[in-house]
């Protein structure tokens, strides 16, 4: 049985009704005002990065509760603006993503992953000038518009030097995990950021830092009004008392 046009959109309709419930319920049970509830979309591999801090935001000592469901860029920006959720954490955004009211909880520098018998494996850092001809192994672009462009822009500045240099496959490599596999397997280098690459360790990849030095930014982005709660999930992620809370 496949859907019929009519049934996409009613099914669109319904996700979105069982998440705003799922959300009153939440609600209710924060409404002795002790406690504030936020529901957080979380892009994927932030978890690496800003973990255990995700922990915290939680509980009684921050009187928050934070309901957190991983996504990809795009659906992250997409709940927000359905208000299916309060607020999304995400890498960098794109043009059309600008919409909503955001601050960057840090710079996240990323590396790069290459097969440990790579011609450049030895080196201390990868020349970006080094990388005009590699193939580069990477996530879906249309699931994170503007951090893929941000990436690929910063390895390959002159831009592809033939059509298939950037691999992508969209059945495969949607997960960190995929991407670095792929790299040991001989398919190209791939960007990663040293935290992810800790907690997955795949073996047959050696991690390098680049040079010129790539930051991507880790952002925190929500609809106006701000929901009560969020500027102590700011504060917390942060972990920087000098970041911008303009709108807060």
């Amino acid at each position: 049985m496949t859907l019929t046009a009519a049934g996409e959109v009613l099914l669109e309709h319904a996700r979105i009704l069982l998440d705003r419930a799922d959300r009153a319920r939440a609600e209710v049970r924060c409404a002795d005002g002790r406690h504030r509830h936020l529901e957080l979309r979380l892009v994927t591999a932030v978890e690496y990065v800003l973990d255990p801090m995700l922990h915290q935001i939680s509980g009684p000592a921050s009187g928050l509760e934070v309901t957190i469901a991983t996504a990809t860029g795009r659906e992250a920006i997409r709940a927000v603006r359905a208000e299916t959720a309060d607020a999304a954490i995400v890498w960098g955004r794109s043009a059309d993503e600008q919409d909503l009211s955001g601050t960057v909880l840090r710079q996240i520098p990323v590396h790069l992953a290459l097969p440990a018998q790579h011609r450049l494996a030895a080196s201390a850092a990868i020349a970006v000038a080094d990388l005009a001809t590699e193939a580069i192994v990477m996530f879906p672009r249309d699931l994170f518009l503007g951090i893929w462009d941000h990436i690929i822009g910063h390895l390959l500045p002159a831009g592809l030097s033939r059509p298939d240099q950037v691999l992508t496959q969209p059945d495969l490599i949607n997960v960190p995990e995929a991407v670095l596999r792929s790299v040991a397997a001989g398919h190209g280098v791939a960007p990663v950021a040293p935290a992810m690459a800790e907690h997955l360790a795949v073996a047959g990849t050696v991690i390098r830092p680049l040079n010129p030095s790539l930051l991507v930014p880790l952002e925190l982005v929500w609809r106006e009004p701000p929901p009560p709660g969020l500027e102590r999930v700011i504060a917390m992620l942060a972990g920087n008392p000098g970041v911008d809370r303009a709108g807060l």
